[in-house]
């Protein structure tokens, strides 16, 4: 998912590692936050890819703080675009990523958008199928404390919630 945020960052301009660092936060928002472990590791390591590259023309050259700029590679570009793709939903982090995705809806052609769109609402049904598959489970299990299981359940009814207010939130914004 940061890999994609970055990519799509350097879609249009070249970027220091510290507006990176500044943007992602802020956009991971205020209960988790990136540390720059996370951030220089992850550009050296699409550097080393041939993802991106320093935008200063020269490997490694930095400004007089310090502060190196890095620049999408045609590679990088379609990478950017491979990860663009439903398939990239198919984690735990498929609602974060699906936020990154949209962010970047500008940067791909309408397919593109209607497939992502079209792959995240598949996702929400498969986990509303899977929270009333399981609530229908723990209702039949006899040696659970009643307690016990509805605790289960309204964990099972939160998670079935949140996604049919994703989905009905993407209906009412025309995107599904």
């Amino acid at each position: 998912m940061y890999e994609l945020f970055l990519l799509g960052k350097l879609m249009d301009r070249p970027w220091y590692g510290y507006e990176f660092h500044q943007v992602l936060n802020a956009f991971v928002g205020p209960m988790r936050q990136v540390s720059w472990g996370t951030i220089y590791p992850m550009l050296r390591r699409l550097e080393n890819e041939g993802l991106i590259k320093p935008a200063s023309g020269g490997s490694a050259q930095a400004d007089k703080r310090g502060r190196q700029r890095y620049a999408i590679t045609s590679a990088g570009k379609r990478a950017f675009r491979e990860r663009m793709h439903p398939e990239s939903l198919n984690d735990a982090n498929y609602r974060d990523t699906f936020r990154v995705m949209l962010g970047n809806f500008s940067r791909v052609d309408s397919a593109s958008r209607h497939s992502i769109v079209s792959g995240y609402l598949e996702r929400l049904a498969a986990v509303i199928a899977h929270a009333e598959r399981m609530a229908a489970r723990v209702r039949s299990v006899p040696e659970l404390k009643q307690t016990e299981r509805d605790d289960i359940l309204i964990a099972l009814e939160r998670d079935r919630a949140l996604a049919e207010a994703d989905c009905k939130w993407i209906h009412e914004k025309g995107l599904g």
